[in-house]
């Protein structure tokens, strides 16, 4: 979540919003705690990110999709792996593709299959264009994960 955050602020540094859906599913509450505490939930919500709930949604086929209609061809590039024929939002035509978080980030600000965010440029909000650095961020929490929604039999 760090690497995918040092994107969306670098990306806000020159004034960029989202272009397409950007959602963000933490997955188990202690990721959800851990990421609110050390400031990337604002990170992603600063730039037209959606945080959804700690739980499955989209993966699952829950989404109630309402930008494109059912039939209607288009792509889903998500970083879980639930890549087959209408499983993120029950719309057969649609084309699901799995990258990295950073790369779902990055692709996120391009809205477009083509942009390659270690080569290509986008305009910033001053009209100049820009790329983006390399993401910056620690493998694991430098302060560890918040224990919030832990078991407390599993706290040491």
């Amino acid at each position: 979540m760090l690497r995918s955050a040092s994107i969306a602020c670098e990306a806000a540094e020159h004034g960029l919003d989202v272009k397409s859906r950007f959602t963000i599913t933490p997955g188990f509450e202690q990721v959800r705690a851990t990421v609110e505490r050390d400031g990337q939930i604002g990170a992603f919500e600063n730039v037209g990110g959606l945080v959804l709930a700690n739980a499955c949604c989209l993966c699952m086929g829950q989404w109630d999709r309402k930008d494109v209609k059912k039939g209607e061809v288009n792509s889903i590039i998500t970083s879980y792996n639930r890549n087959f024929t209408g499983r993120n939002d029950a719309n057969p035509t649609a084309y699901a593709f799995v990258a990295s978080p950073d790369i779902v980030t990055a692709m996120a600000f391009a809205s477009d299959l083509t942009f390659n965010p270690v080569l290509d440029t986008l305009i910033g909000s001053d009209g100049k264009p820009f790329k983006f650095s390399d993401p910056t961020g620690n493998e694991l929490p430098p302060r560890s994960y918040d224990p919030a929604g832990t078991p407390s039999s599993l706290l040491l």
